[in-house]
Parts: structure tokens; C-alpha cells; sequence
């Protein structure tokens, strides 16, 4: 069995890397400017870019994270050091793969939930230059959309919340993940991290 990932692989895991680290800013900046950009004003432009590069994001993670594990299916993961136990690196993969599908979907369903209401427009669901939304759009609707203060379960609040937590959630995931990554290779320096790098062979 090789002791690298292969080519494939490490291009899917690391490219996601790097959409999860510029998306993670942009969402907080497109979240900060909300309420300031519906008034118009330099903070508009902002929210606007910032909007555009999360959600766009957050689609090709999905589409990614999807293509992904359909590879990882066909391609078993490099074997672990002897010693190294399964369960816990394993179960925190596992939860990442979850979360980089449930993240983009409840994202999605939360832009699809919200209709226009209280003094504040329905949104729309940029992909850079397209800004069409729901039918006859680029991207389509995945919840019927309500006022952001409807009753109900399948509305805005229900998805936006269960979006924060999750963010929360990957958060503390990443983290582990990073640190074990760091932890195998300094400490333990075993080819943990090299075989997501193609050098474990070297």
C-alpha cells in the first residue's frame, strides 16, 4: 500500500485548505458589514465582494467536498504509523467530511429561507457576476423562501443558527486536525503530514 495520498488527493485536500481560509474571513466580513451596507455607503461595496467570495466559496466546497468523498471510497487512506491509534484522527476526519457538506447546505438553505421582510430585502446569491437567485437564476432555491421572523422550523433563523454552531464546531475540528498534523510531524516525526505533502517515501 502507498505511503503517500495520492496526487488527487492532496490537490482536493489542500485547494479546499485554502477556500476554508479565505472564506472563513470573508463570511465574518460579509456578517459585520449586513446592517450597515443596507443603508448604502462605502460599507456596501464591502459586504457585496465579501458576500460574493463566501458563497461562491461555500458552492464549490460542496461541489468538491462531494467529489471527494467519492474519490476517498475508491482510494483508502495512506496506512498510520504503528502506534498511532485509529480512532480519534479517523472520527475527526470523519466529522470534517460531514461538517464540508452540512456547512455549505445549511449556508445554502438559510440564503433560500429568506424572504424579504421588516424593512429588509430578500438576498440575493452571488457567484461573482451572476447575482441570479431562485428560478430562472443561476442558483436555485432549496427552501421556499419567508420573512426572516416567519414561524416555522424550515426558515431562515433555524438554518443560520445551526450554520453558527457548525462553524463553531469546525473550528474546534480544525484546529485538532492542524495540531495533530503538527504534532505527528515535530513530535512524533512520523510521516504523517509527509504523506499529505507526497514526501512520506523520501
Amino acid at each position: 500500500m502507498p505511503r503517500n495520498w495520492t496526487r488527487t488527493a492532496r490537490l482536493l485536500h489542500w485547494t479546499m485548505a485554502l477556500a476554508v481560509f479565505v472564506m472563513i474571513p470573508a463570511g465574518y466580513a460579509m456578517a459585520w458589514t449586513y446592517a450597515a451596507a443596507s443603508k448604502g455607503g462605502p460599507l456596501a461595496q464591502l459586504h457585496l465582494r465579501a458576500s460574493q467570495v463566501h458563497h461562491t466559496l461555500g458552492l464549490v466546497i460542496l461541489a468538491l467536498a462531494i467529489y471527494r468523498l467519492a474519490w476517498r471510497l475508491r482510494h483508502p487512506a495512506p496506512p498510520l504509523p504503528r502506534g498511532t491509534g485509529t480512532l480519534a484522527p479517523r472520527t475527526v476526519q470523519a466529522l470534517l467530511y460531514a461538517l464540508l457538506l452540512l456547512l455549505p447546505l445549511s449556508g445554502w438553505a438559510a440564503l433560500s429561507a429568506l424572504g424579504s421582510g421588516a424593512g429588509y430585502p430578500a438576498p440575493a446569491l452571488w457567484v461573482f457576476t451572476h447575482d441570479g437567485f431562485g428560478p430562472g437564476g443561476l442558483i436555485p432555491h432549496i427552501v421556499t423562501p419567508k420573512p426572516w421572523n416567519a414561524p416555522g422550523v424550515l426558515t431562515y433563523g433555524t438554518f443560520a443558527r445551526a450554520h453558527v454552531w457548525m462553524i463553531w464546531g469546525g473550528g474546534a475540528l480544525l484546529a485538532l486536525h492542524i495540531a495533530g498534523g503538527l504534532w505527528h510531524h515535530f513530535v512524533r516525526r512520523d510521516p504523517v503530514l509527509a504523506a499529505m505533502l507526497g514526501k512520506a517515501d523520501r
